[in-house]
C-alpha cells in the first residue's frame, strides 16, 4: 500500500526511521539462561513465540468493537495514538506514578474494566495462557491510519531488561515500530507475541488505511515462575533455529 501519509511525518521521525533499518542480528548462546535473557542481554526485543496460534483474530475483532471508546495517549508523543485499558483502575489507566506515591497502593486497587468484561477470549488468554500470576497495567493500544509515535523511552538507561509484552493483535503491511541502532521489531499481522526492552528508544508510525491495534501487559511473575521459564525456554530455542 502506498506510504500516503509520510510526506505529513516530522523530519525527527522520517530521519528516525531512515537511519534504522537495519535489522537486529541476534546471537544466541548454545545453553539457555533466563536471567541472561531477560536481564543481560541486552537484546532489544524476544519474541515469545510458544505463544504463536493463539486466537489472536478474535482478540482483534473484540479490541475492533470498540474503537470509539478508545481515550487520547500521550498527545506531546505523535498523532493518533490511543488506548483503551482491560486491567487497572478504569477504562483510562496510564502511568500508574500519577496515582499517587505509593506503588503497592496502587496496585492493590487494580482489577478488570468493563471493557474486559466485552473481549472474553482476550480475557481468558490472559487468565489461562499468559505465564505470570499478577497482571498491572494490561491496556489495548491503537496507532490511526496515519498516525505516528516520535523517537522516545520509557525507561533510563540503567533500567535495561525484557520486561514489557507487546502483542500485535494486527499489523498493517508498512506500518512499523523501530528502535535506535536496532532496526524494525518485526511483529506478524497475525498476531505475535514480544517481550520488549523499552529503555531503548523508539518509534512507531502507520502510513496505512488500517487501525494498528496491539496489546501491552506490564506483568509481575509471582508464582508462576516455572510457567514462565517453559514459555521463555521453548521460545528461545524455537528463535535459534529460524
Amino acid at each position: 500500500m502506498p506510504n500516503k501519509y509520510l510526506p505529513m511525518y516530522p523530519k525527527e521521525l522520517e530521519d528516525f526511521i531512515s537511519f534504522n533499518q537495519t535489522p537486529y542480528n541476534f546471537k544466541y548462546p548454545d545453553m539457555f539462561d533466563p536471567k541472561w535473557v531477560i536481564t543481560e542481554s541486552e537484546w532489544p526485543y524476544f519474541r515469545l513465540s510458544s505463544l504463536d496460534n493463539q486466537p489472536y483474530k478474535e482478540m482483534h475483532q473484540e479490541a475492533e468493537a470498540l474503537l470509539s471508546h478508545f481515550k487520547p495517549h500521550r498527545d506531546e508523543y505523535g498523532q493518533g495514538w490511543k488506548s483503551l485499558t482491560l486491567h487497572g483502575l478504569n477504562d483510562d489507566t496510564q502511568s500508574l506514578e500519577q496515582y499517587g506515591d505509593n506503588r503497592q497502593e496502587v496496585l492493590d486497587q487494580l482489577g478488570w474494566t468493563w471493557v474486559a468484561e466485552q473481549c472474553p477470549v482476550t480475557k481468558k488468554f490472559l487468565t489461562d495462557v499468559w505465564p505470570a500470576e499478577f497482571l498491572n497495567r494490561v491496556r489495548f493500544m491503537l496507532l490511526e491510519p496515519g498516525g505516528y509515535i516520535l523517537p522516545h523511552q520509557d525507561r533510563p538507561n540503567d533500567q535495561k531488561r525484557l520486561s514489557v509484552c507487546n502483542i500485535s493483535l494486527n499489523m498493517p503491511a508498512g506500518c512499523e515500530m523501530i528502535m535506535e541502532g536496532m532496526g524494525p521489531i518485526p511483529f506478524d499481522d497475525k498476531g505475535s507475541a514480544m517481550l520488549v526492552d523499552i529503555s531503548n528508544k523508539h518509534a512507531v508510525y502507520n502510513p496505512t488505511d488500517t487501525p494498528r491495534i496491539h496489546m501491552i501487559i506490564h506483568y509481575e511473575i509471582g508464582r508462576r515462575l516455572r510457567d514462565f521459564f517453559y514459555v521463555l525456554r521453548s521460545s528461545y530455542y524455537t528463535n535459534r533455529e529460524l
